[in-house]
């Protein structure tokens, strides 16, 4: 067993330094002089029942504790503590009496109402700073289930100002309440749907030819992780995303499919809106520009969404076109649809997201199929009629990942006419309008 106290961890080279003299001693002389008890149970808390002590109550599955009731409860050893004590300290074997001797010389150093190093003063430390692991994590990777429910935001506040107010709390335990407390208390983070919103209510834009291909990378950038960021975590269970009620279970989902699509129309047009064939290739060796800086910005989802682009049919026939693009472009777009090729289940792709660092823009539909694959592939339920877990922390898994790319922003200073042209779709064609321009620019030969 581990004592998680701060004094044990600062004392600890104290310890480290008296233990070549401690070597020094023969076992002769630890037999001469018994080992030093652990120290007395405070006057207070003698003949006091065990059972009138539980340091947490349950009220409709949240846990509540005062600053009362802790002092109340310092001698008994509740499930919670007991599971929190145990799991800390599960690989270092059972505790020894000489341990406890090193526990009490380390927290020499502290005030008399911290010195209390018995085992119950153990198991408390630990189950309160598991309690704060917790708090600190659940607040500031899940944000948005404060952000969405006062009620929980407030009942969690007040359960770490009561702690804070416990008088044997440590100095570390106490600045980690304070610092939770400090994070729930800050404004709300910029909402993304906010800032595409006021985005879309600017009425200047700029056009393709006026935009530098690094301008354009930046911005896509910018919006692609805005979008991508938009997505709760919920929406990742269930499928939704393939349910006929898709766009009311999954709607940020569909939204960010939405946009892959209209990029890549843009695309797509932005090259076909000219019959001059060298405006044509100008266009398509800007685009796969566009794309390797995005490529370096660590946005894969512009780099497949370009390189799909110049793989539809209405692109990909235009023959005299191609002639004229030059090889350093062509070997370039091969080098990029390696990347992010579906072959091997996006092996490449996998490899660059795992090796490159936050800001990062996957591609969602990768990380959809991963979950489809597990959700139905994999029962929810064993065949002894228990909660399949082993299910549940693969679908954990690809979700963490995805919430680690939608927390990390890139510092990228927003350019609003540059996003504009983006987003408004006004002079976008579909895929049949398309195809249409695709075959009046270059007819079919006939044979």
């Amino acid at each position: 067993m581990t004592c998680s106290a701060n004094g044990y961890a600062s004392a600890g080279k104290t310890v480290k330094e008296d233990s070549e003299s401690e070597q020094a001693l023969s076992d002769e002389a630890e037999n001469e002089t018994s080992p030093p008890k652990s120290p007395p149970t405070p006057k207070k808390l003698k003949g006091k029942n065990p059972s009138e002590f539980s340091l947490f109550s349950y009220n409709n599955g949240v846990v509540v504790t005062s600053s009362r009731e802790m002092d109340n409860n310092r001698s008994a050893l509740s499930a919670t503590s007991a599971f929190a004590i145990a799991t800390a300290g599960a690989n270092e074997g059972t505790p020894t009496k000489e341990k406890f001797r090193r526990m009490s010389l380390a927290s020499a150093g502290f005030p008399a109402d911290q010195r209390i190093c018995d085992k119950e003063f153990v198991i408390r430390r630990a189950a309160t700073n598991r309690v704060l692991n917790v708090l600190r994590h659940w607040v500031s990777k899940h944000s948005q289930d404060f952000e969405a429910n006062a009620e929980l935001k407030s009942q969690v506040i007040s359960f770490l100002e009561e702690v804070i107010h416990d008088p044997e709390l440590l100095t570390q335990e106490r600045k980690a309440a304070a610092n939770i407390i400090r994070t729930l208390n800050q404004e709300d983070s910029v909402d993304h749907q906010t800032i595409l919103d006021e985005i879309m209510n600017v009425v200047e834009e700029e056009t393709f030819e006026n935009l530098s291909a690094l301008e354009i990378a930046e911005e896509l950038t910018l919006l692609d992780h805005l979008i991508f960021g938009c997505i709760p975590y919920e929406e990742f269970f269930g499928q939704g995303w393939m349910k006929p009620e898709k766009n009311e279970r999954a709607p940020y989902i569909m939204k960010t499919t939405k946009h892959f699509n209209d990029i890549s129309n843009l695309i797509a047009s932005e090259i076909l809106k000219s019959d001059d064939v060298n405006v044509r290739t100008a266009a398509i060796e800007k685009w796969v520009a566009v794309a390797d800086i995005c490529k370096c910005l660590h946005n894969y989802n512009a780099v497949l969404v370009i390189t799909s682009a110049l793989n539809r049919s209405a692109i990909f026939r235009l023959k005299k076109t191609w002639l004229k693009v030059s090889k350093q472009t062509k070997a370039l777009i091969d080098k990029l649809q390696k990347l992010v090729s579906s072959e091997g289940r996006f092996k490449n792709l996998r490899e660059a997201l795992k090796n490159c660092d936050p800001p990062c823009v996957p591609y969602l539909g990768m990380y959809l199929t991963d979950l489809a694959f597990i959700e139905e592939g994999t029962p929810n339920y064993t065949e002894d009629g228990l909660v399949n877990f082993s299910k549940m922390r693969m679908i954990s898994h690809i979700i963490r990942e995805i919430r680690q790319f939608q927390q990390t922003a890139y510092k990228i200073e927003q350019q609003t006419k540059v996003a504009r042209y983006l987003l408004v779709q006004s002079n976008v064609m579909d895929e049949e309008t398309l195809y249409e321009a695709s075959l009046r620019i270059e007819p079919k030969l006939l044979t």
